[in-house]
């Protein structure tokens, strides 16, 4: 009987891990795509902010240079929408240590628990490439659930073939203590009859 309810457990098992890491999966894949959207948002107006007080400086600098033709207010506006040309490249060129990672690791921490195949552990996703490797781990461990659930399945039909049924049937009447005792008696009390 055994060789029964094994592979139905065992599917069984296997399916639901399966479910959870489908379920972790597309949660982890939503947290990035909105981390990337959200990222690109916060860039863009980080950006439009900067560059709106750069233009904002510089024609400030012009109008006063231009209005003065020699004067020294224009130095102090070039210099300073420089620098606020200087931070927005900055900001650009670090807007994923600046922006996306402290973003996943929010958005990872608020909405998404996940935790391992043990269940006690919980999973840190503090950077986009921490989240990258994980969905590249969950793809993989996702694809050998599928894998194992195949065999489970071949397994099942392997043990509902009629020569295993009877050979299950058989393996447990022969070890069942009940059944062996059961016919014992019987033997026993048959040799006695015979014996009279």
């Amino acid at each position: 009987m055994d060789d029964f309810t094994r592979p139905v457990s065992a599917i069984s098992n296997e399916f639901k891990r399966y479910i959870n890491l489908r379920i972790n999966y597309m949660g982890l894949a939503l947290n990035k795509k909105l981390a990337d959207f959200m990222s690109q948002i916060i860039t863009l107006f980080v950006l439009a902010g900067v560059f709106s007080m750069v233009l904002l400086m510089l024609s400030f600098a012009f109008v006063f240079w231009y209005g003065s033709n020699a004067g020294t207010y224009y130095h102090g506006f070039l210099i300073v929408s420089l620098t606020y040309m200087l931070i927005g490249l900055v900001i650009y060129y670090f807007r994923e240590p600046l922006l996306m990672n402290p973003l996943i690791k929010k958005l990872h921490s608020k909405h998404f628990e996940m935790t391992n195949e043990d269940g006690d552990k919980s999973i840190i996703i503090s950077s986009k490439e921490d989240m990258e490797k994980y969905l590249e781990i969950m793809d993989l461990q996702i694809e050998q659930s599928e894998l194992l659930m195949h065999k489970y399945v071949r397994d099942i039909g392997d043990a509902l073939k009629p020569s295993n049924i009877l050979n299950s049937l058989m393996t447990y009447a022969l070890t069942s203590s009940n059944l062996m005792m059961s016919g014992a008696l019987l033997v026993l009390r048959y040799m006695r009859k015979r014996k009279r």
